[in-house]
């Protein structure tokens, strides 16, 4: 066996956050992806940025690799040592060709793993608010492709049994987007009834997603999207299908967000942003880089001997999530734990940072609510006259902070844990960004800063800050927020968002209560 390793991963139907956690976890390690056309661009950016991507995506008159040479690439990256991700849309063993990469990995001796992923067979009705079993309706599927079906519909030796589908209850088909009326007519002539229930999902799980109902006689004056990866369902589950007209109004849908927090922190904004309906364009623009100490030693020791001295209780303050992880990842190699806070109060800007001092175990003694700095020091400014306090921050971390302790009478030691470094704009999401964009979100000032720097829009954009003090950056940098939220938090912005992009009555509404 080889130093190196394979492993086939299913990225799940298209949203990015339906990958399995084993799956984000290889991609995050690999050193190599060889990635299908429908894996989303945000998906492969969880790739660290070293990483060699490589496109292997067939689509309709374009192989840029064919199965063999995929084959070798994936051998050949292994025997080299790499740990190379075969990232595949949906399952690797639902029309995937993943158990023939397997194969060829085992005769050539690499070690290859297999990671199941959420097919589109499944989730793609699902999505669409079908389910492909009910009961008293369906108690059977069968899942098939039409570009393999297709080419063979008149071939009763090497294509589908179709007879025999037909009578199956629900039938999935999947790539069926341009083979809609051989379809049809095959389901036809096996006797399948003319008034069958039909669902076409284009695009599945994904804020572009399209729902379109007709039936077995219909079906062929249907038109699909263009390019657009599509699932039929066949049956009378279809009738379940809800489309975009059936739900309820989302003030969100079809607007294009632009991301740009680091990548690790913009997963779960996006996510957001998409069950709301948007097209989001993930684009970080600053990346989080912690420090390690340069010698091992007791950190608590060094911070706290003159608070021990004097018998006060010192304080530790954190002003973000980065801070709370970074001296955390300090103390752990210093050779501290919890226990070396035991002597300490901490205290933290918002429940965010809240959230992130109780997964390592701690409980902050006191929030400030709403998540400003400069609540933090109003409430702060009484009780630390003469009192150690440690400030863990970035190396852009708002001066105020410290100065505003000190002028309250404390000991204010900063310890920079983690560097804000620019980050280079990605080049599809810049030219997403070119395409046009309803609105960009900024969560810090230096991603204003950054954006500025990269020219990333071409005309105005509507643009929303997270706090007073991003918002001020922006304009100082020749930017007009029109959205400022008053609440600290992720779900603030968005919330701030929705209400600006709401119906008049129900922006009215908003601000009325």
């Amino acid at each position: 066996m080889t130093a190196g390793s394979v492993s086939l991963v299913g990225a799940g139907p298209g949203d990015p956050g339906l990958i399995t956690r084993r799956g984000l976890e290889l991609l995050r390690a690999a050193q190599v992806v060889v990635h299908d056309r429908l894996v989303g661009r945000e998906l492969l950016l969880e790739a660290p940025p070293e990483a060699r991507l490589v496109d292997a995506g067939k689509a309709p008159g374009r192989v840029p690799l064919d199965q063999v040479t995929i084959n070798d690439l994936l051998i050949a990256e292994a025997r080299s040592g790499h740990r190379v991700v075969r990232l595949k849309g949906g399952d690797p063993f639902v029309f995937g060709r993943g158990f023939e990469e397997l194969l060829a990995c085992r005769e050539a001796g690499v070690r290859c793993e297999v990671v199941p992923g959420v097919s589109s067979a499944i989730a793609g009705p699902a999505a669409a608010g079908i389910p492909v079993t009910l009961r008293g309706v369906a108690r059977s599927f069968a899942v098939m492709t039409a570009q393999t079906g297709a080419s063979a519909l008149a071939d009763a030796q090497g294509g589908p049994n179709w007879p025999a589908l037909a009578r199956t209850d629900t039938l999935v088909i999947l790539m069926g987007g341009t083979q809609l009326k051989g379809v049809r007519g095959a389901l036809l002539d096996a006797g399948r009834s003319p008034q069958t229930p039909v669902a076409i999902v284009e695009s599945a799980t994904l804020p572009r997603q399209r729902v379109t109902r007709a039936t077995l006689a219909t079906l062929g004056r249907v038109e699909p999207g263009a390019g657009a990866p599509a699932v039929l369902v066949v049956g009378e589950v279809a009738r379940f299908a809800r489309t975009h007209e059936d739900g309820e109004s989302r003030a969100l849908t079809g607007r294009r967000v632009v991301v740009t927090r680091p990548l690790r922190s913009a997963s779960a904004v996006a996510g957001q942003l998409r069950r709301r309906g948007a097209e989001v364009i993930v684009c970080p623009l600053i990346r989080i880089e912690y420090r390690k100490p340069r010698k091992p030693h007791h950190l608590e020791r060094e911070i706290f001997s003159a608070a021990v001295q004097s018998g006060q209780e010192p304080w530790i303050v954190f002003t973000s999530r980065h801070g709370v992880v970074g001296f955390w990842a300090a103390l752990r190699a210093a050779g501290g734990d919890a226990r070396s806070c035991a002597g300490a109060r901490l205290a933290v800007v918002g429940p965010r940072t809240g959230e992130a001092l109780g997964e390592i175990g701690l409980t902050p003694d006191l929030v400030a609510d709403p998540g400003r700095a400069e609540a933090l020091i109003e409430i702060l400014a009484p009780q630390v006259a003469g009192a150690e306090v440690l400030f863990p921050c970035g190396t852009l971390a708002r001066r105020e902070v410290a100065a505003g302790l000190r002028a309250a009478g404390a000991k204010v030691r900063e310890l920079v844990v983690y560097n804000t470094l620019p980050e280079r704009p990605d080049a599809a999401a810049a030219a997403e960004i070119q395409r046009g964009v309803d609105a960009v979100l900024f969560h810090s000032p230096s991603a204003v800063r950054a954006w500025v720097a990269a020219r990333l829009a071409p005309v105005r954009v509507l643009v929303a800050c997270l706090g007073e003090e991003t918002a001020d950056v922006a304009r100082r940098s020749g930017l007009e927020p029109e959205i400022v939220a008053e609440e600290h938090s992720d779900d603030g912005l968005i919330a701030a968002l929705e209400a600006h992009f709401a119906p008049s009555t129900a922006r009215s509404q908003a601000s009325r209560t």
